[in-house]
């Protein structure tokens, strides 16, 4: 019995002295903010080149960023790398005794060399220094190179943020209640699942058309899924995705319509598709109401299916890219049984 005790009291030991070394404290500051560390010197070439990729915004109809840039000195990183989206850049031309710095004390010199190079310039990482935090390095030899890099791999870079942007919000979203009895119903009677925030209810289901509808209200949300069996078409263009965004409240909303301003249309990674993302506004018929909407549209091979899953918000005088963003946390959620 005391051998026994003994190895319990060892081996209690080693998981404590692990889990000492392993834990990481959970990133913080605000979800959506990107902190960008930066020497002074390198800060206007920067942000002019940044523009492009992290300006983006959804129109609601007021333009609201997908991520707020905060841009800092590299003599407060140590009070800023626990935050949940950090990137530390650095041009090495022009040189500078902060950025530049902070860059190499990072980096080892082989790197350093290559990125001057032209190559190996962009360095990402997730739970770097803390738990849920994306975490990036750009180390770049001028302005010119930046602005190249920011054409390649732009996108990429963006994608990096998003993902882990919407992957933090679903343990928010389901974190307490969640429509399980809902997404069982879904799954067993027409063979696609999804997670559904608490307080979701069926507004309106058509088997026989395949739409299901959804809502949820103060503030009014909604959120339909509508797929076609064996569609005539397979491969999805642009066109093609047009069409179907803009019948589908004509067929099932009726009294909402989505109008042509500010559309915003792109394919995007969704679980194991690449769907086309759609954004725009969506306003009634013949009430003063609108806002904006989303919709991802992509056929799935193994069921033969067309897919379109849309949502919509109604949320007037307030912000609204938080909750459009746990609608299409929701979204992600989304799977199909394989035939």
């Amino acid at each position: 019995m005391r051998y026994f005790r003994e190895i319990f009291i060892i081996l209690y030991l080693l998981l404590s002295v692990t889990a000492c070394i392993t834990y990481k404290q959970r990133a913080k500051g605000v979800e959506n903010r990107i902190v960008v560390v930066t020497s002074p010197e390198d800060q206007p070439f920067i942000s002019s080149a940044f523009k492009s990729v992290f300006d983006r915004v959804i129109h609601t109809p007021e333009p609201e960023p997908y991520f707020e840039m905060e841009y800092k000195d590299p003599s407060d990183f140590n009070n800023l790398k626990y935050h949940h989206n950090i990137i530390v850049i650095s041009l090495f031309t022009p040189q500078d005794t902060t950025g530049d710095v902070l860059v190499r004390s990072i980096l080892p010199e082989s790197q350093i060399e290559l990125a001057i190079r032209g190559e190996n310039q962009v360095f990402a990482t997730r739970n770097y220094f803390a738990r849920d935090q994306v975490f990036v390095i750009l180390a770049v030899n001028n302005e010119k190179d930046l602005i190249q890099l920011m054409q390649e791999r732009g996108q990429w870079l963006f994608n990096q943020f998003d993902s882990a942007f919407i992957e933090r919000m679903r343990k928010h979203v389901f974190k307490t209640m969640e429509q399980r009895k809902l997404s069982k119903k879904f799954k067993e009677r027409y063979g696609w699942y999804m997670r559904f925030q608490h307080d979701y209810v069926i507004i309106r289901e058509k088997p026989e058309e395949n739409f299901v509808w959804l809502g949820r209200s103060f503030p009014y949300r909604w959120l339909s899924v509508h797929w076609i069996e064996n569609p005539p078409v397979k491969k999805l263009d642009s066109q093609i995705v047009i069409e179907l965004v803009r019948n589908l409240p004509e067929v099932f909303y009726k009294k909402v319509r989505f109008t042509d301003y500010y559309q915003r249309m792109e394919e995007t990674p969704l679980n194991r598709w690449t769907a086309w993302r759609v954004e725009g506004l969506w306003e009634h018929k013949s009430e003063v109401r609108g806002g904006p909407f989303m919709s991802y549209i992509f056929y799935d091979l193994s069921s033969d299916r067309l897919f379109h899953i849309n949502f919509l918000l109604f949320h007037p005088g307030s912000k609204k890219i938080l909750l459009l963003r746990q609608m299409e946390t929701m979204v992600h959620t989304f799977s199909v049984e394989s035939s």
